[in-house]
């Protein structure tokens, strides 16, 4: 893991075993999305929050899924620091929704909300499962997980 963006999670530096696999992704699954960036090929990992025809909105940080608070870990290091969305979702970072997922979709955010420097669906929309490439099986260094 290169940054912070998945913690309390999964530490900035672990080290993680992941695995291929077929269908769509459980609700809080952690898996690696394909994402480019120019020619350059990037696997992130990111938590599932969404499934087709899920309703999905952010109330002050706070992810609701179906009308119901989420109650997987999560943390909002800057509070004060609201910023517009710039992508296919109106609203802000902490403000926005609510969005229902489409077929085939899965929406995928970070653990740690106010992170703008990597993408999840806040940015990109709802993403095709066919970029999904792996499912998180555990941490192996430091400390497992």
């Amino acid at each position: 893991m290169t940054g912070p963006s998945m913690e309390p999670s999964v530490r900035q530096g672990a080290w993680f075993l992941a695995r291929p696999f077929a269908g769509m992704p459980a609700r809080g699954d952690l898996v690696l999305l394909e994402h480019w960036i120019d020619d350059t090929l990037y696997h992130v990992l990111r938590r599932a929050v969404g499934l087709p025809g899920d309703t999905l909105r952010m109330v002050a940080g706070a992810l609701r899924i179906n009308g119901r608070e989420a109650d997987w870990p999560s943390r909002v290091l800057e509070p004060r620091a609201e910023r517009p969305l710039d992508g296919p979702l109106p609203g802000t970072i902490y403000n926005w929704g609510p969005v229902v997922v489409g077929p085939d979709s899965v929406f995928l955010l970070s653990d740690t909300r106010d992170m703008l420097g990597w993408p999840d669906s806040r940015f990109l929309g709802a993403v095709p499962r066919d970029r999904i490439v792996d499912r998180y099986l555990f941490g192996l260094w430091p400390g497992g997980g």
